[in-house]
């Protein structure tokens, strides 16, 4: 990790270029209505698939106080992608040590994993697998992304099943969205909601 400026998350020196200017080169594509996904509905829909909500019938604003919520901010602190040039993306592979802060910029966990680029054209897409770890607990995240989508700050979202901790038994969603396009490496608002 290289240095860092008071009230500044430090910038990662393992990071490939191709994802330290991917902030950059999203804004420069695109300035969208970034619509991320609130936390009740989040929490509605954790609480459903968790058989602990019922739609139509349990208020959705007491699906939150049924549910584990943790937001915070993540970026990547290394980052390598190996993409063999005979497959035109697809099958590149990437490996990340992705970083999450609180809201006062503390370090407050990690998420360790990585991707595989399965489609190219028409969007990018990307299926991922990582644990998120936190001082609490750990959770397994899994899904599919949209890379096209995301870099126009649209919200994806990923399956989170909880390991260890007070995570343990609960299961719900990740939620993400790219939130500074300027930052290198850029920064995402992460929301995970477990039940």
């Amino acid at each position: 990790m290289s240095q860092t400026t008071e009230g500044t998350p430090p910038v990662a020196a393992g990071v490939d270029e191709r994802a330290m200017e991917a902030g950059a080169d999203a804004l420069r594509a695109y300035q969208g209505d970034q619509g991320p996904l609130s936390v009740d509905a989040l929490a509605v829909a954790a609480a459903t698939v968790a058989g602990l909500h019922e739609p139509g019938v349990d208020d959705p604003a007491k699906a939150v106080d049924r549910c584990l919520v943790r937001t915070v901010t993540e970026f990547a602190e290394e980052l390598t992608v190996s993409d063999p040039p005979e497959t035109a993306g697809v099958g590149t592979t990437v490996r990340y040590v992705e970083a999450f802060h609180d809201d006062k910029g503390n370090r407050v966990g990690t998420m360790t994993g990585g991707a595989v680029v399965v489609q190219m054209k028409p969007h990018m897409w990307q299926a991922h697998r990582s644990v998120a770890t936190f001082d609490d607990g750990a959770l397994d995240i899994t899904g599919l992304i949209d890379c096209n989508a995301l870099g126009r700050q649209m919200t994806q979202i990923f399956r989170a099943v909880g390991t260890s901790g007070v995570y343990a038994g609960r299961a719900g969603f990740l939620a993400f969205e790219l939130s500074d396009p300027t930052r290198k490496p850029p920064h995402f608002s992460v929301t995970i909601v477990v039940c």
